[in-house]
Parts: structure tokens; sequence; C-alpha cells
């Protein structure tokens, strides 16, 4: 019977342990989203192009970086500050754009078969600015290809297909073509 006492004793006071450990630990995992780690390559609205040298590097959620075969620029946004609108007048064989919130949830996917003419132009939009958009769309919104979004902050992903270096030159144009910026209506 003492054993039974002394077994459950150490079983709770075990798990008390680790519940508190789990506790301490939640402010340094809850700051170590995706956002925030995009957030400390690069601003807002501010095209970023991750180097090769974060090949295989992760921000969670099945978030990857770049893969050898595809150059990849990330963009944050905030649609607190309007509406975010990625756009590039370059064209290039093949390009893929995911949208990830704040906690790198992924919730859009588009590539260069959606768009007009092949070029990148999506904006993304809250519920009001979508409401807005749909009873008089910007021309600049024309285009565009529309990605609804509730969460305000987060990220976009755009990927170039770079399959040799030789192809490293019209992916560079098509990077340093790409805009990212907020839109006010």
């Amino acid at each position: 019977m003492t054993r039974f006492v002394y077994a459950t004793l150490v079983g709770l006071v075990g798990a008390a342990v680790v519940h508190l450990i789990i506790v301490f630990l939640l402010p340094l995992v809850s700051a170590n989203t995706p956002w925030n780690r995009i957030a400390g390559l690069t601003e807002t609205n501010a095209p970023y192009r991750l180097p090769a040298s974060m090949a295989g590097a992760t921000f969670g959620n099945g978030v990857h970086g770049p893969d050898p075969f595809f150059e990849t620029i990330v963009c944050r946004y905030d649609l607190d500050n309007g509406a975010a609108h990625l756009r590039s007048t370059a064209r290039v064989p093949l390009w893929t754009v995911n949208l990830y919130d704040s906690l790198g949830t992924g919730f859009f996917s588009a590539n260069d078969r959606l768009a007009a003419g092949q070029r990148l132009d999506l904006a993304v939009l809250d519920a009001s600015q979508l409401r807005f958009v749909r009873q008089s769309t910007p021309a600049e919104l024309a285009g565009a290809i529309i990605a609804p979004a509730d969460d305000p902050r987060g990220f976009a992903v755009v990927r170039v297909f770079v399959p040799d270096e030789t192809w490293t030159g019209i992916s560079a144009r098509f990077a340093d073509a790409l805009e990212c910026r907020s839109l006010e209506f």
C-alpha cells in the first residue's frame, strides 16, 4: 500500500512540474510565430528575397525557406494600413504565390495560370475592403486576383521557377519588378 501512495504522489508531482514548465514556456513559443520570424527579416510591404543559404529553413506551420529550384520572395503585409497589392510587370515561365496569416496558416494559393496575361497581380483584402472593391473596383485592381483574408496581418511567399543558372537573370528581373504595397480606398 505504501508503494502505491508513493507512486501516486510522485506521479502527481511530476505532472505538476510538467504543467508548470509548459505554462512558463508559452510566452516564448507564442512569440516565435512565422509572422515574427519574417518580421525580423523585412519591413512591412517590402519584398525580401530569401538567400539560398536559408534553403531548408522553416518558419513554422509548414512554411519553408527557399527550394534550390525556386527564387523565393517574401512580402509581409498589414491590412490595417490598407489592402495589400502584389504586382510584377515582368514575365516568367512559372510563378506561384501563397498567402499565410500571422500564425503561418496558409489560406490562399495562386499561380501564373490564374492571372491575366500570366503576370502577378494580386490584392489581399479584409471584409470591409472587399465590400468596397465589389461595389466599385478601383482601376488599379481591375485585372487583379482578389484574395479575402480574415487576419489583418500576414505574408505572401512568391516563388519563381529557376531550373538552372541561365534563368537567374529572368527571375532577378521578376523579383526586382515585384511591388508589395498598401492601397488606401
